[in-house]
């Protein structure tokens, strides 16, 4: 992605820097790999949310080193996000950095609990700087309002006027290196069961319990996994919500 807009899309996930939150992520370089150096960003898609359900995720991207402007391939030295706006209500991005350099990796937390349902393009307003050959130049603010959108759901078969119902937790920590929690909350007796997968599907971890009403964490030990990304299920009688862990060393 040597144009303007895959450059802003490689911005699209950072929030205000204003903000001044370090994210609790670790850039996964091991699993996410800019080839040819067009920039890359894992996962391309971000998954769907669903009203009053946790969503948790750790996305990896690394700038590009060059885009195109104005017919010339232009050398980027960093990208800065003014801010980023039309984000669902109870979500919020967090990234590990304010200023994002060419061919380095970052990471960004997106957590939290939406409440609306919907379609959200994000309004993305970034910065770059560029290296013309006579030293830094800061570019025209840069505005995109279409090509990133989250969506959030309704639950599938739940009362609407109910706001009480089986959920995930966020994971913490995550991403993580020996222990993490993965929490639930169940407002009825439960038989749950939770399963660890690596990318290519192969089950690391099961674990079944029955749990009374109220918020629940599996203790998850990963200290004997390989770093690297992968995927977790909690199934109750109804249904499975899935979601990634990273495990960092």
């Amino acid at each position: 992605m040597k144009n303007l807009s895959g450059l802003i899309a490689f911005s699209m996930l950072a929030l205000f820097a204003s903000v001044g939150v370090s994210a609790q992520c670790t850039a996964d370089t091991i699993n996410c790999k800019d080839v040819d150096n067009p920039g890359e960003i894992c996962p391309r898609n971000l998954p769907e949310v669903v009203v009053n359900e946790a969503y948790d995720e750790a996305i990896t991207f690394i700038p590009p080193s060059q885009y195109e402007y104005n017919g010339n391939i232009i050398n980027v030295l960093y990208i800065t996000v003014d801010s980023v706006t039309n984000l669902p209500p109870g979500i919020a991005y967090y990234p590990n950095a304010d200023t994002f350099y060419a061919d380095t990796a970052y990471c960004v937390q997106v957590t939290g609990i939406p409440t609306v349902a919907g379609d959200f393009p994000l309004h993305i307003y970034v910065t770059p700087v560029v290296d013309v050959g006579t030293g830094p130049l800061l570019l025209d603010q840069v505005v995109d309002s279409s090509s990133v959108v989250m969506t959030v759901l309704e639950p599938s078969g739940v009362d609407p006027g109910r706001t009480v119902s089986f959920h995930i937790l966020p994971t913490y920590p995550n991403p993580f290196s020996d222990v993490t929690q993965l929490g639930f909350y169940t407002p009825t007796d439960e038989r749950i069961k939770l399963q660890v997968l690596n990318l290519p599907g192969k089950l690391v971890y099961e674990e079944l319990r029955e749990s009374p009403p109220g918020e629940h964490y599996f203790d998850f030990n990963g200290s004997g996994l390989a770093p690297g990304i992968y995927l977790y299920r909690i199934t109750n009688r109804n249904r499975l919500y899935t979601g990634k862990l990273i495990k960092t060393r």
